[in-house]
């Protein structure tokens, strides 16, 4: 038996994350030409990354609650086989490309690319070790985060007979474990790789899962207006780098109100921001294409555009323009001739389908 379901203007909140990492990465190149003296868009990056974690955490735990409903357990061999046929061709593809670009001229460090653990030369470089990263596969490190986040997931919850209380008790203890880290003086390098694997946010999107899935009271509470309203602020506030707390938190503070939002566009008939109409679903349609393909595009387009004297904020405006453009034409491509086929082959293992004009990413 399989199931049909229905959550719409989740692509939307994929679409805005997917953008919001073109427009940090085409303003990073922007400021390494001396085109902007700094990056107004740099946190757009790292924030929207966590949109897409807390989307994840939500849509798989979602789904796999759904099939232990209908099912009376999870199947974690077709969970695997769906997340290999989802992830891994559009993951190696680019792979590929990436060094094929660079003349087959890498450094040691492909193979954490290669075995799916590009989080970690991320993280420790980032705290300061000289170990080399690749900067075309820099965004990989939060592919590798969802990835082993995957490898355990089903598992948890398979085997939990409270799961939101598991995965309450998950996020509690891995946050805490973050906090025992920094206040014990722990080496760097394992504060930077517990602090940007950020299980935290892919289980808060978990909760989030499994308070829609019992249609717990707190629901209507994050449906009022207000409640919405200020989910957006703060989301808008953390981007444009008007508010921080502490990096030990900022990404959990963000998840909890993506969830909010989450709510309002699958649970409320008049949300503050419909995100459900047929652009959004394009993009959140083809958005691990906009994700994957952005640094290959914006590099060679910095070749053609940026090489010379001539500098000025028309030309940048148009940088930015050529670039969205570009890479949703890349991305087209991708998801209709190269992704798709694999998305078939992933739907034979599919226990839960999802129903709307572009169904959910899963």
């Amino acid at each position: 038996m399989k199931s049909k379901l229905f959550l719409p203007g989740l692509n939307g909140l994929r679409a805005i994350a997917a953008l919001s990492v073109i427009l940090a990465h085409a303003s990073e190149i922007l400021v390494e030409n001396r085109f902007f003296k700094s990056n107004y868009f740099g946190h757009f990056g790292g924030y929207s990354v966590t949109i897409f974690f807390t989307l994840s955490g939500f849509l798989i735990t979602y789904l796999l609650l759904k099939e232990i409903e209908l099912h009376a357990k999870i199947d974690v061999k077709k969970f695997y086989i769906r997340r290999i046929l989802r992830i891994w061709p559009l993951y190696f593809l680019y792979l590929f490309l990436v060094v094929l670009v660079m003349k087959f001229s890498v450094p040691n460090t492909i193979w954490y690319y290669i075995l799916i653990f590009p989080n970690i030369p991320f993280a420790l470089h980032l705290a300061g070790n000289s170990i080399i990263t690749i900067p075309l596969l820099i965004h990989y490190w939060s592919l590798g985060v969802e990835e082993q986040f995957y490898a355990f997931w089903p598992w948890l919850l398979k085997y939990s007979s409270k799961i939101k209380q598991t995965i309450i008790i998950f996020c509690l203890g891995y946050f805490g474990l973050k906090i025992a880290m920094s206040l014990l003086n722990a080496p760097i390098v394992w504060q930077s790789i517990l602090l940007h694997t950020r299980f935290c946010c892919l289980g808060i999107g978990g909760i989030g899962a499994c308070l829609y899935f019992e249609n717990s009271h707190i629901l209507k509470m994050a449906n009022k207006k207000i409640i919405e309203f200020i989910a957006w602020l703060i989301i808008i506030l953390f981007l444009t780098n008007q508010i921080r707390i502490f990096s030990i938190v900022n990404n959990e503070v963000i998840s909890i109100m993506v969830v909010i939002l989450i709510f309002n566009q699958i649970n409320n008939p008049k949300p503050l921001l419909p995100l459900e109409n047929k652009y959004f679903d394009y993009l959140g349609k083809i958005s691990f294409g906009l994700y994957i393909y952005n640094p290959l595009v914006i590099y060679f387009l910095s070749l053609l555009m940026l090489n010379n004297d001539s500098k000025g904020l028309l030309k940048s405006i148009s940088f930015i323009a050529l670039t969205f453009f570009a890479v949703i034409l890349v991305s087209h491509i991708s998801y209709f001739y190269f992704e798709k086929r694999f998305l078939k082959l992933k739907n034979r293992f599919t226990t839960i389908r999802s129903y709307s004009s572009n169904p959910i990413k899963e």
